[in-house]
């Protein structure tokens, strides 16, 4: 009898593990992308199910899976960035520059991610030290971060770049696209701090209320600084690893990179209001978005409509969040 009180009480203590899987925002995406998946197998056999075209959405979906983690680390501290994108052009731009000067590989990459970071200082600084809204801060460095990148090409193409740096965003290791690996390692490392880490984890508190934050003794001013300079190191990643893999510079790259972003962290679960997300949700959010792209090209769909598409799926999200959150103030 012993035993089989036991048995149940265990049984029981599950339950509740069970039941927050089940509503879960990464479970619901799972099976959301089970059912994509399936429906494009059966809509183009032979074709969409191959590990060409599975590689082929790897790439794609690598410089997106960094931004939208920056993205999701911005929203969970309850602001935004919009300057992601103009961070991996300038970074790119930079990055290209130093290695056609013949700073060598190491220091042009070093130049490079300082300058990432650099940004997303000077964005955490205003935000936190003087209160200004992110929207603004992150909006004015969008326009500084991308003019000049425009103003040291004048808009063109930077090529010529050394053959052992494009082979960074080339190579393999054990069949897999080293940018793959190196994103995974990057974004794993990264949900670990958020959830584990005190400092990091302090984000959520900040996120939900800051002013209880500060007042419970939370440096909330190094938070955001440090969060929001995670966020542009992240987009500089995504700079260097593109200009590696394209073998060139370029100011235009990352356009729409904002867009992209905010979307797939709040189809993940990022929420505006703060304190929410997931770099795990933000990943299997760019995946659903690769996927659906992914799908327009493979059933020769316009693909006009697939930033149309990606809008609705945004405004259903923000939609879903805003009910979500409606729904829990009432409880």
């Amino acid at each position: 009898m012993i035993g089989m009180k036991k048995e149940i009480n265990g049984n029981q203590g599950n339950l509740p593990l069970a039941r927050g899987l089940l509503k879960s925002r990464e479970f619901s995406l799972v099976l959301i992308i089970l059912v994509v998946t399936v429906a494009l197998t059966i809509a183009r056999p032979g074709i969409f199910f191959t590990s060409q075209n599975f590689e082929a959405i790897l790439n794609g979906m690598v410089f997106d899976l960094l931004t939208a983690a920056g993205m999701t680390v911005a929203f969970i501290l309850w602001g935004i960035d919009l300057s992601v994108g103009s961070v991996l052009a300038l970074t790119s731009v930079i990055t290209a520059m130093s290695l056609r000067a013949d700073l060598g590989i190491f220091l042009s990459l070093f130049i490079g991610i300082g300058v990432a970071i650099i940004a997303g200082l000077v964005n955490g600084f205003l935000i936190g030290k003087f209160k200004i809204a992110p929207f603004i801060v992150t909006l004015a460095m969008y326009s500084i971060a991308r003019g000049f990148a425009v103003v040291l090409t004048s808009g063109y193409y930077l090529s010529q770049l050394p053959a052992n740096f494009i082979t960074i965003g080339r190579m393999k290791v054990a069949g897999i696209p080293f940018p793959v690996l190196f994103v995974i390692v990057v974004l794993i490392i990264l949900e670990l701090l958020l959830k584990k880490h005190d400092f990091f984890h302090q984000m959520y508190f900040v996120g939900n209320n800051p002013m209880a934050s500060s007042l419970s003794g939370i440096n909330t001013k190094k938070i955001l600084l440090i969060g929001y300079m995670i966020s542009s190191l992240l987009a500089g990643f995504a700079g260097i690893l593109m200009t590696s893999r394209l073998a060139m510079g370029f100011s235009g790259f990352g356009q729409l990179a904002e867009t992209r972003a905010i979307a797939a962290a709040v189809i993940g679960g990022a929420s505006f209001a703060g304190g929410s997300g997931s770099i795990l949700g933000a990943s299997l959010g760019v995946l659903l978005l690769a996927l659906i792209n992914n799908g327009f090209v493979l059933l020769n769909g316009s693909p006009n409509w697939q930033q149309a598409v990606s809008g609705i799926i945004l405004l259903v999200a923000v939609g879903v969040d805003a009910y979500r959150r409606r729904n829990e103030r009432r409880v």
